[in-house]
Protein backbone atom coordinates (compact mmCIF):
# COMPACT_ATOMS: atom_id res chain seq x y z
CA UNK A 1 0.00 0.00 0.00
CA UNK A 2 1.18 3.22 -1.03
CA UNK A 3 1.40 6.41 1.55
CA UNK A 4 -1.47 8.04 -0.67
CA UNK A 5 -2.97 5.16 -1.01
CA UNK A 6 -2.89 4.82 3.32
CA UNK A 7 -4.02 8.71 3.55
CA UNK A 8 -7.49 8.38 1.31
CA UNK A 9 -8.21 4.97 2.94
CA UNK A 10 -7.84 6.51 6.42
CA UNK A 11 -10.15 9.81 5.37
CA UNK A 12 -12.60 7.17 4.31
CA UNK A 13 -13.03 5.35 7.52
CA UNK A 14 -12.47 8.69 9.94
CA UNK A 15 -15.43 9.86 8.03
CA UNK A 16 -17.30 6.37 8.54
CA UNK A 17 -16.21 6.62 11.86
CA UNK A 18 -17.82 9.53 12.97
CA UNK A 19 -20.81 8.55 11.11
CA UNK A 20 -21.72 5.66 12.90
CA UNK A 21 -20.12 7.75 16.44
CA UNK A 22 -23.57 10.13 15.30
CA UNK A 23 -25.79 7.06 14.90
CA UNK A 24 -24.28 5.69 18.32
CA UNK A 25 -23.03 2.59 16.40
CA UNK A 26 -19.63 0.77 16.37
CA UNK A 27 -16.98 1.91 19.47
CA UNK A 28 -19.15 3.59 22.12
CA UNK A 29 -18.92 7.69 21.89
CA UNK A 30 -16.75 9.04 24.68
CA UNK A 31 -18.71 10.24 27.73
CA UNK A 32 -18.06 13.49 28.00
CA UNK A 33 -19.90 16.39 25.57
CA UNK A 34 -16.62 17.76 24.20
CA UNK A 35 -15.51 13.77 23.77
CA UNK A 36 -16.44 13.57 20.27
CA UNK A 37 -14.97 16.96 19.60
CA UNK A 38 -12.08 16.52 20.75
CA UNK A 39 -11.78 13.06 19.31
CA UNK A 40 -12.76 14.46 15.52
CA UNK A 41 -9.99 17.09 16.28
CA UNK A 42 -7.43 14.67 17.32
CA UNK A 43 -8.67 12.51 14.00
CA UNK A 44 -8.06 15.84 11.50
CA UNK A 45 -4.69 16.80 13.17
CA UNK A 46 -3.65 13.21 12.53
CA UNK A 47 -4.87 12.78 9.14
CA UNK A 48 -3.47 16.35 8.14
CA UNK A 49 -0.03 15.45 10.04
CA UNK A 50 0.01 12.23 7.42
CA UNK A 51 -0.84 14.51 4.60
CA UNK A 52 2.24 16.82 5.40
CA UNK A 53 4.23 13.86 6.18
CA UNK A 54 3.41 12.23 2.52
CA UNK A 55 4.73 16.06 1.14
CA UNK A 56 7.43 16.29 3.17
CA UNK A 57 9.14 12.69 2.23
CA UNK A 58 8.61 13.85 -1.78
CA UNK A 59 9.57 17.08 -2.02
CA UNK A 60 12.16 17.70 0.94
CA UNK A 61 15.95 17.99 -0.05
CA UNK A 62 18.29 15.75 1.20
CA UNK A 63 20.36 17.07 4.76
CA UNK A 64 23.03 18.45 2.13
CA UNK A 65 23.25 19.23 -1.65
CA UNK A 66 27.16 19.64 -1.67
CA UNK A 67 29.84 17.17 -1.71
CA UNK A 68 31.61 16.30 1.27
CA UNK A 69 34.64 18.33 -0.05
CA UNK A 70 32.48 21.31 -0.05
CA UNK A 71 30.87 20.84 3.36
CA UNK A 72 34.10 20.31 4.80
CA UNK A 73 35.45 23.61 2.98
CA UNK A 74 32.96 25.63 4.33
CA UNK A 75 33.55 24.22 7.89
CA UNK A 76 37.12 25.37 7.87
CA UNK A 77 36.30 28.56 6.39
CA UNK A 78 33.76 28.96 9.80
CA UNK A 79 36.31 27.80 11.71
CA UNK A 80 38.96 29.93 10.56
CA UNK A 81 36.34 33.23 11.59
CA UNK A 82 35.95 31.16 14.62
CA UNK A 83 39.17 31.16 15.69
CA UNK A 84 40.13 34.63 14.27
CA UNK A 85 37.80 36.13 17.05
CA UNK A 86 40.58 34.09 19.87
CA UNK A 87 43.00 35.37 17.96
CA UNK A 88 44.20 31.77 16.50
CA UNK A 89 45.53 32.03 13.80
CA UNK A 90 44.97 28.79 10.75
CA UNK A 91 46.26 27.75 7.30
CA UNK A 92 43.93 25.01 6.34
CA UNK A 93 44.84 24.83 2.33
CA UNK A 94 47.93 22.16 2.82
CA UNK A 95 47.25 19.37 0.83
CA UNK A 96 46.95 15.89 2.11
CA UNK A 97 49.42 14.38 -0.11
CA UNK A 98 52.29 16.49 1.01
CA UNK A 99 51.90 15.40 4.22
CA UNK A 100 51.71 11.73 3.07
CA UNK A 101 47.95 10.95 3.74
CA UNK A 102 44.82 10.19 1.62
CA UNK A 103 43.79 13.22 -0.10
CA UNK A 104 40.05 13.05 1.37
CA UNK A 105 41.85 14.55 4.63
CA UNK A 106 42.04 18.22 5.19
CA UNK A 107 44.98 19.62 7.10
CA UNK A 108 44.92 22.74 9.74
CA UNK A 109 48.30 24.14 10.23
CA UNK A 110 48.48 26.45 14.06
CA UNK A 111 51.93 25.76 14.95
CA UNK A 112 55.52 26.42 12.98
CA UNK A 113 56.48 22.68 13.50
CA UNK A 114 54.09 20.88 10.61
CA UNK A 115 54.75 17.42 12.45
CA UNK A 116 52.30 18.50 14.21
CA UNK A 117 48.62 19.56 13.14
CA UNK A 118 44.91 19.29 13.07
CA UNK A 119 42.96 17.56 10.41
CA UNK A 120 39.32 16.93 9.29
CA UNK A 121 37.87 13.57 7.11
CA UNK A 122 35.88 10.85 7.49
CA UNK A 123 36.77 7.38 7.92
CA UNK A 124 34.59 3.84 8.38
CA UNK A 125 37.15 1.82 11.30
CA UNK A 126 37.58 -1.73 9.93
CA UNK A 127 38.61 -3.06 13.65
CA UNK A 128 37.77 -1.73 16.97
CA UNK A 129 34.41 -0.91 18.70
CA UNK A 130 33.19 1.63 15.65
CA UNK A 131 34.06 -1.03 13.04
CA UNK A 132 32.10 -0.31 9.98
CA UNK A 133 30.26 2.67 11.39
CA UNK A 134 31.14 6.06 9.18
CA UNK A 135 32.80 8.84 11.55
CA UNK A 136 33.86 12.16 10.78
CA UNK A 137 36.71 12.97 12.29
CA UNK A 138 38.45 15.60 14.26
CA UNK A 139 42.00 14.82 14.41
CA UNK A 140 45.14 16.33 16.58
CA UNK A 141 48.32 14.61 14.47
CA UNK A 142 51.33 13.84 16.62
CA UNK A 143 52.75 11.19 14.92
CA UNK A 144 56.63 10.43 16.06
CA UNK A 145 56.45 12.33 18.88
CA UNK A 146 55.56 10.30 21.36
CA UNK A 147 57.56 10.68 24.76
CA UNK A 148 57.60 14.58 23.82
CA UNK A 149 54.43 15.30 23.25
CA UNK A 150 51.64 12.25 23.31
CA UNK A 151 52.60 11.05 26.56
CA UNK A 152 52.45 13.95 28.52
CA UNK A 153 49.10 15.31 26.27
CA UNK A 154 47.88 11.46 27.20
CA UNK A 155 48.46 12.19 30.96
CA UNK A 156 46.32 15.44 30.21
CA UNK A 157 43.44 13.87 28.78
CA UNK A 158 40.64 13.92 31.39
CA UNK A 159 41.22 17.75 31.98
CA UNK A 160 41.30 18.60 28.24
CA UNK A 161 37.97 16.30 27.77
CA UNK A 162 35.95 18.38 31.08
CA UNK A 163 36.97 21.18 28.68
CA UNK A 164 35.83 20.45 25.67
CA UNK A 165 32.82 18.32 26.13
CA UNK A 166 33.88 15.70 24.54
CA UNK A 167 35.52 12.66 24.69
CA UNK A 168 38.71 11.67 22.94
CA UNK A 169 39.80 8.92 21.06
CA UNK A 170 43.38 7.32 20.37
CA UNK A 171 44.21 5.53 17.56
CA UNK A 172 44.29 0.82 18.42
CA UNK A 173 47.74 -0.28 19.45
CA UNK A 174 48.82 -1.88 16.36
CA UNK A 175 48.87 1.46 14.81
CA UNK A 176 50.43 3.39 17.38
CA UNK A 177 53.21 0.85 17.34
CA UNK A 178 54.06 2.07 13.94
CA UNK A 179 54.42 5.55 15.57
CA UNK A 180 51.24 7.17 14.74
CA UNK A 181 50.03 9.12 17.32
CA UNK A 182 46.43 10.82 17.22
CA UNK A 183 43.69 12.19 19.36
CA UNK A 184 40.52 12.93 18.17
CA UNK A 185 36.97 13.55 18.64
CA UNK A 186 34.82 10.74 16.27
CA UNK A 187 31.29 12.67 15.09
CA UNK A 188 28.81 9.63 13.78
CA UNK A 189 28.85 11.43 9.75
CA UNK A 190 24.91 11.13 9.78
CA UNK A 191 24.54 13.36 12.14
CA UNK A 192 26.89 16.45 11.18
CA UNK A 193 27.31 16.55 7.64
CA UNK A 194 25.45 19.24 6.34
CA UNK A 195 25.32 21.57 9.61
CA UNK A 196 28.22 23.59 9.28
CA UNK A 197 28.15 25.63 12.13
CA UNK A 198 27.75 22.48 14.64
CA UNK A 199 30.39 20.96 13.08
CA UNK A 200 32.70 24.02 12.95
CA UNK A 201 32.08 25.02 16.55
CA UNK A 202 33.31 21.28 17.86
CA UNK A 203 36.70 21.35 15.51
CA UNK A 204 37.11 25.37 16.78
CA UNK A 205 37.00 24.23 20.27
CA UNK A 206 38.78 21.20 20.03
CA UNK A 207 41.78 23.57 18.56
CA UNK A 208 41.06 26.17 20.86
CA UNK A 209 41.13 23.89 24.17
CA UNK A 210 44.48 21.87 23.12
CA UNK A 211 46.38 24.36 21.40
CA UNK A 212 47.48 25.94 25.53
CA UNK A 213 47.82 22.13 26.58
CA UNK A 214 50.69 21.92 23.46
CA UNK A 215 51.97 25.57 23.69
CA UNK A 216 53.15 24.32 26.97
CA UNK A 217 55.02 21.38 25.97
CA UNK A 218 56.84 23.73 23.62
CA UNK A 219 54.66 23.89 20.72
CA UNK A 220 53.94 26.58 19.09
Amino acid sequence: MTEKSFIDIFSRHKKAFLKDMDKGQGIKPPASPEGRSDLKKALDWFEKWLKEENIADRKSPPLSSKSFDEFIDDVLLEVKSLLAQKNINIVFSIPGQSMGIIESWKCVKVFDNTDIYYRIGKTRPRKGPNKGQEFLVLDLVMDGHKKQIFLPLLNLKPEIEKKLGSELERELPKVEATGKYRLKILLPIENVQGDTVFTAKKFADFISVTKPFLNGLGIN
